[in-house]
């Protein structure tokens, strides 16, 4: 069962990335193929196996250039390299898999906000050479949290189930500066050693919108209000108390003289309170990092070079998707001889019907197609032939040549 999409803009879809998978497509589609069941079933196999070869090489090309500073590698990485090459190319493969990356007002609100984590996190960005940060699907998740004590204690209250706004992929890509930047900077404390060396490649699965930041390796977790005013409650509570029991002896307005037992005993329970205090700030801010930790154990899915893999079947899966989808409705809806636009509309109907609102790339979709080769383009309104014009009818080759067509790709691939 999909969760509730959450990326919507005005009530838009404002994302290209389609979350049902490849395989629940196909079941779909083949549900009302009829007699074109046996076809598109071929025609899917043969699409998948095209695009995976072709993704494959691109997964290759990716993994060696990387190989040069990944922080995994037996070798010795240099302390700079140019990575340029490599994050062109890697974000090109993104781009083909719908991610899209985070703007920096995202973050921002995710560095105001407060959600899952009871926990304010500073990220000290200008430790960074290279950070970049990537999306891949929105949706809303069911979340359970705890009452407050006074809410647990005073009325009763149990946990609630709320809703929470999170991205269901996201991808860091970090290169820290150099050990002379931080002495430089004289923040040599915050140097986080010869692990950092390298690019980084990190993926991790259904984090909250406002807790962003949870996912960078140089926090400094701070406080919340609420927080510290529990923490300094007691404090100024006993304050408060001491002065009002024996602030008239220090001053001189009560009966006796100021002993030095009555000043030790002052100091001995200003200082206990005190130590209660810090140790309720430690215990919280233990819990606060024990939670993270805990959390991003089971969040996160790759690092480095397995990152290279994941996204690269993410966009494989995408690609397919695309294509078999543009296909399939070209096809089925044959005799409408949908254009451009009215395509695009038939597709994006049929995903919301399934749970899924997503702005389809039918541009990009038809692109593929006519790229097989598989489009009809008799007496074409385009002036490229490489193109299609938003009213130009579309049609595409029967089933049988559709797979000759195919059949003819796969076998010259290796063409020795």
């Amino acid at each position: 069962m999909l969760g509730k999409p959450f990326y919507m803009v005005n009530g838009v879809p404002s994302q290209h990335f389609i979350p049902i998978s490849r395989g629940e497509i196909k079941r779909l589609i083949l549900a009302e193929a009829g007699e074109n069941c046996d076809a598109l079933t071929k025609i899917s196999d043969l699409l998948e196996a095209l695009w995976h070869h072709r993704m494959h090489s691109t997964q290759e090309s990716l993994k060696q250039i990387y190989s040069e500073f990944d922080p995994d590698s037996t070798d010795e990485i240099p302390e700079t390299f140019d990575s340029t090459d490599f994050v062109n190319h890697f974000s090109k493969a993104l781009t083909d898999g719908n991610w899209l990356e985070i703007t920096d007002e995202e973050m921002q609100i995710a560095l105001d906000g407060e959600d899952i984590f009871p926990i304010s996190l500073d990220v000290r960005f200008d430790e960074f050479k290279l950070l970049q940060t990537f999306k891949l699907g929105e949706k809303t998740v069911k979340s359970v949290r705890d009452p407050s004590l006074f809410a647990k204690l005073i009325l009763r209250k149990g946990p609630t189930e709320v809703d929470v706004e999170v991205y269901e992929r996201i991808i860091q890509v970090m290169q820290f500066h150099e050990r002379a930047w931080f002495e430089n900077n004289k923040t040599l404390g915050n140097y986080p050693g010869t692990e950092a060396k390298g690019l980084h490649l990190r993926l991790f699965k259904t984090i909250p919108k406002l807790d962003l930041e949870v996912i960078f390796p140089n926090t400094s977790p701070n406080m919340r209000r609420i927080d510290q005013m529990k923490i300094l409650a007691p404090l100024i509570g006993g304050l408060a108390t001491l002065g009002m029991k024996f602030g008239p002896l220090l001053l001189g307005y009560g009966s006796g003289e100021t002993s030095l037992a009555l000043i030790g005993g002052i100091l001995s329970a200003l200082a206990t309170y005190i130590l209660k205090s810090w140790t309720k700030y430690m215990k919280t801010k233990e819990a606060y990092l024990s939670q993270v930790s805990k959390d991003l154990y089971f969040k996160g899915q790759a690092n480095n070079q397995a990152v290279i893999n994941m996204v690269i079947d993410f966009s494989e899966e995408q690609e397919v998707k695309e294509a078999l989808l543009a296909y399939s409705f070209l096809l089925l809806d044959s005799e409408q001889q949908h254009t451009m636009n009215s395509l695009d509309e038939r597709i994006e109907k049929w995903l919301a019907k399934h749970g899924a609102d997503v702005d389809f790339e039918v541009d990009d979709a038809l692109n593929k197609l006519l790229e097989l080769g598989l489009l009809n383009r008799e007496g074409n309104e385009s002036d490229s032939e490489n193109s299609l014009a938003p009213e130009e009818r579309i049609t595409i080759l029967e089933p049988v040549a559709t797979l000759a067509r195919l059949d003819e790709i796969w076998d010259g691939i290796y063409n020795y």
